[in-house]
């Protein structure tokens, strides 16, 4: 998780940070490359041609503070 290195930091108590931040988040985890990639794919596909000036977060909720986790 590269992209979460200034966040997070490094050695002691990573562990822990990492934890407490997906403790926090609706979907219980980190995403994965092909889930991000998969919503590239579908704007980018003829599947999205009548989107426009859409925002679409990809987080599992983890930055937006879903107030309530998946059943």
């Amino acid at each position: 998780m590269p992209m979460w290195d200034a966040m997070l930091g490094q050695g002691t108590g990573r562990a822990e940070r990492i934890a407490a931040m997906v403790a926090d988040a609706p979907l219980r985890r980190f995403g994965d490359p092909d889930e991000v990639a998969a919503i590239a794919v579908l704007l980018a596909s003829d599947e999205a041609t009548y989107m426009t000036g859409s925002e679409v977060t990809v987080d599992g909720g983890l930055l937006a503070g879903s107030a309530a986790p998946p059943r």
